[in-house]
């Protein structure tokens, strides 16, 4: 606009306030600043005209619009409305919208919900909906191509933006006449309606992280897996994505191959140890009692003299029977199967042709092993019996001539054989005994390291693996660690939510939820205790849930995880901001105390004060987490602390990393930056720090001895977070929706895994909690419960 032009608004604006002034009352003088105008028809906004007017874009990027160019009946709820059919479709336009960039799906900062009303008032609460610079409607009719939107796409047409501009300019009459809530200090108007998006599906039950993965092991088989004092799992944190603060900082969000390798090590050990010691879920199990059952003796008899039994490797027919006339063997074709382990009696019908000074040598062999051996000093079939203990197995038997002689003309030595003949097993059948108590077992397996019954099926395929297992290698305490390292690998087990409980009911519903609650704020499973204690009725759930949130090991593990959130090196300065967030969801202090505590928290967890200089900071100026996040030009610092607190996720595109070097404070600024979307906040923010080096020192000079202006500096006209120093960031910022809403998803992620579908299926959800930290003042046990109590995490 031009210099005469801005004068002569600026001489109008003077004006109006003196007159204001001079009638001595402020609050009723009407200040009518030439602007852009809403076009009405009969006293209601409409948007069809053919040439409609735009707003003039100011040098810093502000739009004006006239002060009462918003009729009387417009309301919050019409512009939302009106917003959804006149601006959304333009937004979600393939060719010149907005939906390209800023889908659901994308990191950026605004996106564009399928719902006109949600977008709206998403837009509202980020500030793109004001008439001040980087306004969504100032990005889409600038000049300068580095800052319009949509970036490398068509322009918006005249009515669409002149759509937009009308409602921007209505929202700001309705804001101005009707003060209000500020829109992100307020529960998003738009999640008050009902989500009607398409289903979410995914499947929200995490694997057991390291810490529960040991507090399972230790509870069900009383084994820390410490061997010649060597801690295995310490060695093996990195397999199982877990944390030492030596090698590995960041816990792994899902399981990995990685994880399962660790666990064929893990398994194999504590279930081998478990069932040789019988403890652990062995405790009480007789785990070198034998599995099979003796069964009703049978006889097979192998016909010499049919190929299909038995094989020679010489000799003829001779009627009945086989001659071996030459030293030679006749053995099983098929290997003979011997189901049960135990005595059985051998018998070989054979006579021989005698001839020389010794009668024909027979051998019984088993698996190539000589058994017994026999004379056959006899011209008539007769019966050869040996009984012999025989493994169950499957085995190859062989009956062998070994002397052939004969004198020429004068006798020739032979074996004749009719059969062999296996008849067992000879002890006294047992009828199921054996079986049935191994499945007890089996079921008794389950109960211990899965919380829950056994059906009929799963004791009758576990016993069936016990038998093949015991087959393959014929040592009961290995079948049984097998079938343990088996149910290590279920589901039930290495989930913290069993899968079973989705077809269970009743108490046994409830115990397998119960085991899901204690790994979720304990890292363990139920002990038998409070197992007893919940199944009795003698604690309810919310009493569990109680007990459990009042206990050491819950802080204990709260402070294991909120080390892991604020990205903990393991130190006691980089473990102080987790101490305060465990601090107050111990002890029930307010969440907002997050950023404006004045105090610190010691390695006991007790509350200490702090020096002064802090003020009512909190976090913000720990030197653990100040620490390793530089300050201007790079913003580290700002862009943790919007993301850690305020939910904020930056999206850097390679335009900026072309310019990052060269960059200053005052040219990320400019409305006409790239930068400007994202540092309107960062920037000031940085400022407001300055009174802190990168390793957390305060200072009142800077690196020139200067004195440190640690004010936003006025940089930005739309900063949230206006004042002097970090207190002032911090006592607006607690304010607002994002903060909560990032807070509660801090205390969501304990029992789902994950942040909060709080835009999506989960809104419902998501107000409910929004106003239990209200009423509680802020209260994060209070949340906590809440959850724990919530139909989503009960499945009720």
């Amino acid at each position: 606009m031009e210099a005469s032009s801005q004068a002569r608004r600026y001489v109008l604006l003077v004006t109006a306030i003196a007159a204001a002034g001079a009638s001595g009352c402020y609050g009723q003088a009407t200040l009518e600043v030439p602007g852009y105008e809403v076009p009405t028809r009969d006293g209601v906004p409409v948007y069809d005209g053919d040439n409609p007017p735009l707003p003039v874009l100011e040098q810093d990027g502000s739009i004006v619009c006239a002060s009462a160019s918003a009729p009387d009946t417009v309301t919050l709820a019409s512009i939302a409305a009106d917003f959804e059919r006149q601006v959304q479709p333009a937004m979600l336009n393939e060719s010149s919208g907005c939906i390209s960039c800023h889908a659901t799906t994308s990191g950026r900062l605004f996106k564009v919900s399928p719902n006109g009303v949600e977008t709206f008032y998403a837009a509202r609460a980020a500030g793109y909906l004001r008439t001040s610079a980087g306004s969504l409607l100032s990005r889409l009719i600038t000049t300068d191509e580095s800052a319009r939107m949509p970036r490398g796409q068509p322009s918006w047409n005249a009515r669409e933006l002149a759509a937009l501009a009308s409602l921007t300019c209505q929202l700001a009459a309705v804001e101005a006449r009707s003060p209000q809530t500020p829109p992100d200090e307020e529960f998003p108007p738009a999640l008050l309606q009902p989500y009607s998006g398409p289903p979410v599906a995914s499947y929200d039950n995490p694997f057991l992280n390291f810490v529960q993965l040991k507090g399972k092991v230790k509870l069900v088989f009383n084994d820390s897996w410490v061997r010649n004092n060597v801690d295995k799992f310490a060695q093996r944190v990195g397999l199982f994505g877990g944390v030492d603060y030596e090698q590995y900082f960041v816990e792994a969000r899902v399981a990995t191959p990685d994880f399962l390798l660790g666990l064929d090590e893990l398994a194999l050990d504590v279930c081998g140890a478990a069932a040789t010691n019988r403890t652990g879920p062995f405790a009480g199990v007789d785990t070198s009692a034998g599995l099979v059952d003796t069964p009703a003796a049978t006889t097979r008899t192998f016909q010499a003299e049919n190929s299909q039994d038995l094989t020679p490797s010489t000799g003829q027919t001779a009627g009945t029977g086989w001659n071996l006339y030459t030293t030679g063997t006749l053995t099983t074709t098929q290997a003979h199967v011997i189901g049960y382990g135990g005595t059985y009696r051998f018998t070989v019908r054979a006579r021989g042709d005698l001839c020389g000074s010794e009668p024909p040598m027979m051998e019984l062999r088993m698996d190539g092993a000589q058994v017994q051996a026999w004379g056959v000093n006899t011209t008539a079939y007769t019966d050869f019996v040996q009984t012999v203990t025989v493994p169950a197995g499957s085995h190859v038997l062989s009956v062998g001539f070994t002397n052939d002689y004969n004198q020429e003309g004068v006798c020739d030595r032979n074996l004749y054989v009719d059969f062999l003949q296996v008849t067992g097993p000879t002890e006294p059948p047992s009828g199921t005994a054996r079986a049935d108590a191994a499945k007890v077992h089996v079921n008794t397996l389950y109960k211990r390291m899965l919380y829950r019954t056994a059906t009929a099926q799963e004791q009758a395929n576990g016993y069936a693996l016990l038998q093949d297992l015991f087959t393959m290698e014929a040592s009961v305490p290995k079948a049984w660690s097998g079938l343990c390292e088996g149910l290590m690998r279920s589901p039930d087990f290495l989930f913290t939510l069993p899968p079973s409980h989705e077809t269970r009911s009743g108490l046994e519903r409830q115990r397998l939820l119960l085991v899901k609650l204690a790994q979720d704020l304990v890292g363990r499973p139920p002990n038998a205790a409070e197992l007893s204690a919940f199944e009795s009725g003698s604690q309810s759930w919310e009493q569990m849930v109680e007990t459990y949130l009042g206990s050491a090991e819950f802080r204990a593990y709260y402070f294991h995880k909120m080390r892991i959130r604020t990205e903990s090196e393991g130190t006691a300065d980089t473990d102080e901001p987790a101490r305060l967030w465990t601090y107050l969801a111990t002890t029930g202090a307010p969440m907002q105390e997050l950023l404006t505590g004045d105090y610190s928290v010691a390695l006991d967890f007790s509350k200490v004060p702090r020096a002064t200089e802090h003020g009512n900071t909190g976090v913000l100026t720990m030197k653990g987490f100040i620490q390793n996040k530089p300050g201007l030009p790079r913003y580290n610092y700002a862009a943790r602390v919007m993301t850690d607190f305020m939910g904020t996720l930056f999206e850097v595109p390679s335009e900026v990393f072309d310019m990052r070097g060269a960059a200053t404070a005052a040219s990320t600024v400019d409305p006409t930056s790239i930068c400007f979307s994202c540092h309107q906040t960062l920037t000031p923010l940085s400022y407001q720090r300055m009174r802190w080096d990168d390793a957390g020192n305060y200072r009142t000079t800077d690196d020139q001895g200067r004195p440190i202006d640690d004010s936003d500096r006025g940089l930005v006209g739309v900063y949230a977070y206006k004042g002097q120093g970090m207190e002032a960031f911090a006592q607006q910022a607690v304010k607002k929706e994002p903060f909560l809403r990032r807070t509660i998803n801090a205390q969501y992620m304990l029992f789902f895994g994950r942040e909060m579908r709080y835009s999506l299926d989960e809104r419902g959800m998501y107000k409910r909690l929004w106003d239990v930290a209200h009423a509680s003042e802020g209260n994060l046990k209070a949340v906590l419960k809440a959850i724990a109590l919530s139909p989503e995490y009960t499945h009720l």
